[in-house]
């Protein structure tokens, strides 16, 4: 087990109707100028823009709207942003929604104070200094941004855009807010990219070489059979509050750490996903991660290591007795969810180019991950074949 520090400061409040709590919980910390801020339309149809401004408004807190905010998030906007509330005084930024919007508030955070460029924290120019606060009401069980370190941005000043996220404590969320019943209208569709994304926050955690740590991994465990048996009700039945509440908890805790103590945080698929939907800006994260995980696994499948680790996940979480087996199952449980699992299967506006993706994942065919097989550009471009 390696030495580690933990570290979860974001306050959860948890439950039905807690949202409308959000303008006594911003009091509560005598915050009185705020960036609100959202997506297009969907919270404004399901009435939680209203809750929202309301709550607000009845504790005369100042506010901006700041919204817009798509898939997969533009550094763009986190710059537009920046220049709306320059003058403004903010003390608290407020992300309604799910990842993008939270990783958007998290880069604006940052941006608020800085002179250069947002997105010299994902590449490491910058390290965070000024940091203002932000709270979150989610509206998605997906990124688990809500609780994490993580803040993931497309710079789409370059071509093709390039995807990437950066840890720092100062990503943490101030508070979440968690009311299951937010997700009731979330698509189908959208409900099964989060559930990929739950379930590969933990697993990449699970699969690192030569870590071991069995509580973290009981725990690993413990979330996958979890999302993996609510998953279906959910998708099967949207209303369901059972379901839609365990997959909110676990989407918070998968990518907040806990999963993952005394192991290594290597994120090696979802940098291969990050270039994807870099590359092809329409593809959903969740859908990207269905396709490239099994991929990667059949990729490092003949490393001693990776193998024992596969076998042990496919005997425990699906009775199966070979790696390949669990590989099997999971890819049938995407399917089952309607999750495409072949990158044949995506519907690309233009047409799929593998060796402009690893050359971009490579960083011109520089870049080698050390992995149970060490990643460069020959591998990229055998991982992403294999996930035609």
């Amino acid at each position: 087990m390696n030495n580690f520090n933990f570290y979860s400061p974001t306050k959860l409040y948890f439950g039905k109707e807690t949202e409308r709590e959000i303008g006594k919980i911003i009091k509560s910390y005598n915050f009185n100028n705020v960036a609100f801020v959202y997506g297009k339309s969907s919270i404004k149809s399901n009435g939680l823009y209203d809750i929202v401004v309301n709550s607000l408004n009845n504790e005369k807190i100042n506010f901006i709207e700041l919204s817009g905010v798509e898939a997969n998030p533009k550094l763009s906007l986190v710059k537009k942003f920046k220049e709306q509330i320059k003058d403004k005084q903010i003390d608290l930024i407020l992300a309604v929604g799910g990842g993008s919007v939270i990783d958007t508030a998290k880069s604006l955070a940052h941006a608020i104070n800085y002179v250069g460029n947002p997105f010299d924290f994902n590449i490491a120019k910058a390290k965070p200094n000024k940091v203002i606060p932000v709270g979150v009401i989610l509206t998605i069980s997906a990124a688990g941004s809500e609780l994490s370190d993580s803040c993931v941005i497309s710079n789409d000043e370059v071509n093709p855009y390039y995807k990437k996220g950066f840890n720092s404590e100062s990503n943490r969320p101030l508070f979440a807010i968690c009311n299951p019943e937010l997700t009731y209208s979330v698509s189908k569709f959208q409900t099964g990219c989060g559930i990929v994304d739950i379930l590969m926050h933990t697993l990449e955690r699970y699969m690192n070489p030569n870590d071991s740590c069995m509580l973290s991994e009981e725990f690993a465990f413990a979330l996958i059979k979890t999302v993996l048996h609510y998953g279906k009700i959910a998708i099967n039945n949207p209303n369901d509050y059972e379901a839609r509440a365990n997959l909110m908890l676990a989407s918070s805790f998968s990518h907040n750490g806990l999963t993952g103590l005394g192991k290594k945080q290597a994120m090696r698929v979802h940098g291969l996903e990050h270039t994807l939907s870099g590359c092809y800006d329409e593809v959903a994260h969740g859908e990207g991660l269905a396709i490239l995980w099994p991929a990667w696994c059949k990729y490092v499948l003949d490393n001693e290591n990776a193998n024992k680790q596969l076998t042990r996940l496919a005997k425990v979480v699906f009775n199966k007795d070979t790696a390949l087996e669990g590989i099997d199952e999971l890819i049938s449980y995407f399917n089952e969810i309607g999750m495409p699992t072949s990158l044949k299967q995506l519907n690309l506006k233009s047409p799929l180019d593998i060796e402009k993706m690893a050359i971009s994942y490579s960083d011109n065919k520089t870049k080698v991950i050390k992995d149970f097989k060490d990643l460069n550009y020959d591998s990229f471009i055998e991982i992403y074949k294999l996930a035609l």
